[in-house]
């Protein structure tokens, strides 16, 4: 079946809403699908072709004293579950208590037509096999171990509600990822990957390069003291700094509770004027669904504009509450944990990577970060480890290997010294839930508070 045409999704939501006995109703389907081939060097250890339907309804109910809500989900659009999810939410909602803080349901709204590429929806097993080949043939050249995971498919996203809301968007996604390690598994490893939303944009020879590299002269790596560096952080390093302000001090909520680092911070220019983050679910680089999980259009926020912390999201019923606009940032619905960010977009600079590097005295070019942890919400401190490719930079060159290092650092302050942004943008994940656009950013004092045997 693969994804859900949009004529699927609106028949099966719109079907649910009409036979609801609820005063008020709303439907979310979420449709997936894709391929994907992971491998080691052995070759494949690991292929699927799958797709996964999930349905979320809510539902209403006026007893008189006031609105009850419930809430119930399936996984799969079969009959028999939708109907039962149904039954489940409306039995849930007239055993809530009245909220008094429940609003209507948003009506009818006009959202931007997005569509998948079918190529990427369509990619098979064959090319995919082949890339694989590639890696393992360029890793065992190199003695070296590889591991990896090449990806294509697809999102589909429908709401649909009793107050006349009817949206549908859907896109496609393609990745591929390496790994290239020393047999020993310490000596040394090299990652890279590329992230785009079509599988036409792939290059997967030039991550195999680039990983292999990496790999490479990552050899003989020596431990080196902590302490502040400037640091060069390539994009998947950048990513895990940037994802976790978006889980926790971009959304108006956590502003409210007092527990972002925006406190204090909004209408002030106290980053680095390098500094222009968005979020932007209509970016040409990587565009993401046009209207959040209440149907409402996204809305392009200026979150910091070369330096100034200026804006932060909302959903329907904080824009309601605080009496501001709607950005379209809900979460799925109810939701403890209010508006958060989606299509985070790093603005780009004018360096290019070697510029960047050139740049510094004596400091350390990161390729990504792991076990990243939020310490600090007010102050975003986080803590992490640097991993696959940490390299010294000694006037303006990188000169050798090190060995891993963890850091403790305030983004606020990281933030605030950012000497240099790259010219080139690109889509990075991180080793959790989430991706940005953004290129690689260069920062002084950055700080590094212990060292590590690998």
């Amino acid at each position: 079946m693969g994804i859900l045409s949009r004529e699927q999704a609106l028949e099966i939501a719109r079907g649910l809403v009409d036979t609801s006995t609820a005063d008020e109703t709303e439907v979310v389907i979420e449709s997936q699908a894709d391929r994907f081939v992971r491998f080691a060097a052995t070759g494949p250890t690991q292929s699927a072709d799958r797709e996964r339907h999930f349905v979320s309804i809510r539902v209403r109910i006026d007893s008189g004293e006031g609105k009850r809500e419930g809430a119930a989900t399936c996984d799969g659009v079969d009959t028999a579950l939708t109907a039962g999810a149904l039954e489940r939410a409306v039995e849930l909602a007239r055993h809530a208590p009245p909220n008094p803080d429940l609003i209507p349901l948003g009506g009818p709204v006009d959202v931007e037509d997005r569509r998948p590429d079918e190529a990427t929806l369509e990619h098979g097993f064959e090319p995919k096999a082949d890339w694989v080949r590639t890696a393992v043939e360029a890793c065992e050249r190199e003695d070296l171990l590889p591991a990896g995971l090449t990806q294509t498919g697809g999102y589909a996203r429908a709401v649909v509600n009793s107050a006349g809301r009817q949206v549908y968007a859907a896109q496609s996604r393609a990745s591929f990822a390496l790994t290239a390690s020393t047999p020993d598994l310490v000596g040394g490893a090299g990652f890279a990957d590329q992230i785009a939303a079509t599988v036409a944009e792939l290059d997967p020879d030039e991550v195999i390069r680039r990983a292999v590299l990496k790999a490479d002269r990552s050899r003989g790596a020596e431990a080196i003291d902590a302490g502040e560096y400037t640091v060069v952080l390539e994009p998947a390093a950048v990513s895990a700094m940037l994802l976790f302000a978006g889980y926790k001090g971009f959304g108006c909520q956590d502003v409210e509770e007092q527990s972002s680092f925006l406190c204090g911070r909004l209408g002030e220019r106290c980053l680095s004027e390098g500094l222009t983050i968005v979020d932007d679910a209509s970016n040409d680089f990587y565009p993401g669904i046009p209207f959040d999980y209440e149907g409402s259009p996204k809305v392009r926020v200026d979150l910091i504009d070369r330096g100034l912390v200026k804006g932060m999201v909302t959903d329907h019923a904080w824009s309601r509450k605080l009496g501001v606009p709607n950005t379209g940032h809900g979460r799925m619905q109810p939701s403890p944990g209010g508006p958060t960010t989606s299509n985070l977009c790093v603005a780009a600079g004018d360096q290019s990577l070697d510029e960047l590097i050139a740049g510094v005295e004596r400091g350390l070019l990161v390729t990504q970060f792991h076990y990243t942890n939020l310490i600090n919400p007010r102050e975003l401190t986080l803590t992490g480890m640097t991993r696959n490719g940490t390299f010294l930079i000694e006037n303006g060159k990188v000169t050798r290997p090190v060995k891993n290092l963890r850091f403790t650092m305030s983004m606020t302050k990281a933030w605030s010294q950012i000497t240099g942004v790259g010219n080139e943008l690109h889509v990075a994940g991180a080793l959790f839930d989430g991706e940005v656009v953004t290129p690689a950013l260069r920062i002084d004092g950055f700080r590094f508070t212990s060292t590590t045997a690998f």
